[in-house]
C-alpha cells in the first residue's frame, strides 16, 4: 500500500510541497505562439490557439545542443536553463525590437514520462501539463503491481547533461515534501520487484522443469512398453 508507514502520535497529515519547475534543456521541443494587435505582425506569425496538437508538434522549435533556438527575424536566442516564464520574457524582448505590441506564449510539447518495472502497463506516456505528481504518473501506467517495491522507487532525471538516480519511498506521507514529488517531462520511473517476485519466478521455473522431466519420462515409458 502507498502511505503505509506506521502513524506517529499524533499523526502528521499536513506537509509543505515543493514544486519542481522544469527549465529548458537541449533537445527540448518548444511551441512559441506570437500574437499581436498589429495585423501585419500577426500575418507573419500565422499561429492560433486552436491549432491541432499535430500541427503544434510540427511547428515547434527544437532547442539545440548548446541551448539555442533560431527564431524568425531575430536569429539565435539562448534559452538554456530558463523557465518558461523567463523564456517568454527573453523572446518577447528580443522580438519586440522588430515587432511592436506582441505577446509571447511558450509551452513544452511532446511531454512524456516513462514508467517501467512492476506496473500494470509499462511504457512511455504523454501528458499535456507541465507537471505531474509521481502518483499521477504511476496512475497512467495502471499503478504498481502487488510485486512492486514501493519503498525504493527509482526516479531518473536528466539535467545539465547529467543523469541523476533518486530513490523515493512511496510508503511515507512526507513524499509530498520531496523535491521529486512532482514529475517533469522526460523523467523515468522504475518500480523494482520485491524478493517474493523472484521467488515466485524461481518456483515457476522449477515447476516448468519438473513438468518437462515428468512429461519426458512418461513418453519414454509409453514408448518403451510399446516396444
Amino acid at each position: 500500500m502507498y502511505f503505509s508507514e506506521k502513524e506517529k502520535e499524533p499523526p502528521v497529515n499536513e506537509f509543505t510541497i515543493k514544486r519542481t519547475v522544469k527549465t529548458i534543456q537541449p533537445f527540448d521541443n518548444l511551441y512559441i505562439w506570437v500574437t499581436s494587435i498589429d495585423e501585419k505582425t500577426q500575418k507573419v506569425f500565422t499561429t492560433s490557439s486552436s491549432l491541432s496538437s499535430d500541427y503544434i508538434n510540427i511547428v515547434s522549435y527544437i532547442v539545440d545542443k548548446d541551448g539555442y533556438i533560431n527564431f524568425p527575424f531575430v536569429g539565435q536566442i539562448n534559452l538554456r536553463g530558463l523557465t518558461l516564464q523567463e523564456a517568454k520574457t527573453k523572446i518577447q524582448e528580443k522580438a519586440g525590437e522588430y515587432f511592436p505590441k506582441i505577446e509571447i506564449t511558450v509551452k513544452f510539447v511532446n511531454n512524456k514520462v516513462t514508467v517501467l518495472g512492476e506496473v500494470a502497463r509499462p511504457g512511455a506516456y504523454s501528458f499535456a501539463k507541465d507537471q505531474l505528481t509521481i502518483f499521477e504518473a504511476l496512475g497512467l501506467a495502471g499503478g504498481a503491481t502487488i510485486y512492486g517495491k514501493k519503498n525504493k522507487v527509482i526516479l531518473i532525471r536528466e539535467k545539465d547533461n547529467k543523469v541523476n538516480y533518486n530513490y523515493l519511498d512511496l510508503t511515507k506521507k512526507d513524499i509530498v515534501s520531496s523535491d521529486y514529488y512532482f514529475i517533469i517531462p522526460n523523467d523515468i520511473i522504475v518500480i523494482k520487484p520485491v524478493k517474493a517476485r523472484f521467488r515466485s519466478l524461481n518456483l515457476l521455473n522449477w515447476s516448468l522443469v519438473l513438468s518437462t522431466i515428468t512429461t519426458g519420462v512418461t513418453l519414454y515409458l509409453i514408448f518403451y512398453k510399446n516396444n
